[in-house]
Order: structure tokens, then sequence, then C-alpha cells
């Protein structure tokens, strides 16, 4: 219980951090997406049920605040998560390049499927430069992981007991 309200506050915290001081203008169509670096790397974790929750929790707060197309984020985020987690679980790539690198990739899907799902429901195509500006945002919110997942490690670094 204590991890998941630990979690649940640092999720809270990102959220509004990016939707008030990281929020992107129309000048800056790129913005800050904290809470997605917190939900991958709450995928590194072994807690599968947290993680779900939190993931939810958090996409359901972002699509009430944010978007026109409820329940978008809602199931984007806890499937990211899933995948994030299955991954980290069920290979031994748990270096510091690994969470930096799967926000990249899996910013880059998310922002992807998130812009066909947001130009399909409208019926407008999607643009080269959109699809650019997508992997860009991606890059930019790998950067902001990088210091993120220095300090997870830091801080929530799991010590083994002194007797074996």
């Amino acid at each position: 219980m204590k991890d998941f309200l630990i979690w649940a506050g640092i999720g809270l915290l990102f959220l509004v951090l990016q939707s008030t001081w990281f929020y992107g203008e129309e000048i800056n169509p790129f913005r800050l997406d904290l809470v997605f670096v917190v939900i991958i790397i709450l995928g590194g974790l072994n807690r599968l049920g947290m993680g779900v929750v939190i993931s939810a929790l958090l996409g359901m707060i972002v699509d009430i605040l944010s978007w026109d197309l409820l329940g978008l984020t809602m199931t984007l985020y806890p499937l990211l998560f899933l995948v994030c987690h299955f991954v980290a679980s069920r290979t031994n790539l748990q270096s510091f390049w690994f969470q930096p690198v799967s926000v990249f990739i899996l910013q880059a899907v998310y922002g992807i499927l998130v812009l066909l799902f947001l130009k399909t429901s409208l019926g407008v195509e999607v643009s080269r430069i959109q699809v650019f500006f997508v992997f860009v945002q991606a890059f930019i919110t790998m950067l902001i992981a990088l210091p993120l997942t220095h300090l997870q490690r830091v801080f929530f670094k799991k010590r083994l007991s002194l007797h074996l």
C-alpha cells in the first residue's frame, strides 16, 4: 500500500507539472510527457497489479483533463505499461539505457496511435510533418527520462538483505 501511494503521488505530481508548467503552446507543439515516463518506470518494476491500476488511473485523469476522445489514454497507458512490464520481466535487459530507449520507442508508437485515432475520428489525413513531430516529441521525452530513470534507480533501488 505504501508503494502504491508513493507512485500514485509521483504520478499525480508529474501530471500537475505536465499540465501547468510544461504545457505545449500553439507556437511550441511539444510537451514534456512526464506521466508517460512514470508509466514506463512502473513497467520496469515487479508490481503488475499496482502498475496497471496506477496507469489506468492516470490515463483516466489525463482523458478527463485534456482530450475529446474519452477512454483513449485510459486504454493506451495500461497497454503500454503491460508491454514494458512483460519485456522487462521476461528479458535480462536491466541496464540504465533500457528505460530511456523504451520511452523513446513506446512514446513514438503511442504518439502515432493517438495521431491516427484522432485524425481518423475527424476524417482528416495525417501529414508527414505531424509524424516528424511525433518522433521529436519521443526524443524530447527520452531526454527527460534519462535523469528521472537515474533518480528512480538511486532513490527506489531495492537493496539486498545482508544475510543470504
